[in-house]
């Protein structure tokens, strides 16, 4: 039986490479110049999440192997987010906006919910290419939560709604879908710190073996020839 995803899960998975394939500095670009429609504190979260994300990700790191060859690390985003709060007041609405901006800014397209979640998305769409920051309405998420291929759950909530999603998303078939949770709602301590970023993005390696072909061909030489 076909599993038909919800329009958003469609919409995101046909932007997601795209977004992703325009790099850090690409993607930053874009998210700085819808800066000027938020506030302060929101704007400074914003601004944190995307200089963060160009120090830590934004270049290849390159690892020379024990046999000679090069090694190239770098990252890409995981796919589809939902960004949500369960909690409320203004350094919620803070926290949720660097949510958001780290999902971006790490290579994903969002999801967003609520009236909150359409004035964050209203800001940032015009500024983005359609399809990369959506909206549904509160009566919606669940279906989104539980879709196959939605690839991360970014959420503000207090531990036990963070332990009952945890357990939800783990018992979901598919794609395995990361849950990032902030639960100090006035400090943010977990949105804040520098390896945030790292919990959107999966690392991907290249491995380019310089010394392979000419090695070889000595290995060749060497086997053909009879005593």
């Amino acid at each position: 039986m076909t599993i038909v995803q919800p329009i958003q899960i469609q919409v995101a998975q046909k932007v997601f490479e795209a977004w992703d394939k325009i790099g850090v500095h690409g993607r930053a670009d874009k998210l700085l110049q819808s800066l000027n429609a938020f506030q302060s504190d929101e704007k400074k979260m914003a601004v944190w999440q995307i200089e963060n994300a160009k120090a830590s990700i934004a270049e290849k790191r390159v690892m020379p192997g024990p046999t000679g060859e090069r090694n190239e690390l770098s990252t890409q985003g995981r796919g589809p987010f939902l960004c949500i709060s369960a909690l409320e007041g203004r350094h919620a609405k803070i926290g949720l906006v660097g949510q958001v901006f780290a999902a971006l800014i790490a290579g994903n397209p969002v999801i967003t919910v609520g009236p909150i979640g359409q004035e964050i998305m209203d800001m940032i769409s015009p500024f983005v290419p359609e399809g990369v920051v959506q909206n549904i309405a509160e009566s919606a998420q669940d279906s989104l939560v539980d879709a196959d291929h939605l690839a991360g759950v970014a959420t503000l909530c207090d531990a036990a709604q963070a332990q009952q999603l945890s357990q939800r998303l783990a018992a979901k078939s598919g794609l395995i879908c990361q849950l990032i949770e902030e639960t100090d709602a006035e400090k943010l301590s977990v949105i804040a710190k520098p390896h945030y970023i790292l919990r959107f993005v999966t690392e991907r390696t290249v491995s380019n073996n310089t010394t392979a072909i000419g090695g070889n061909a000595t290995l060749l030489e060497l086997g053909s020839k009879s005593d």
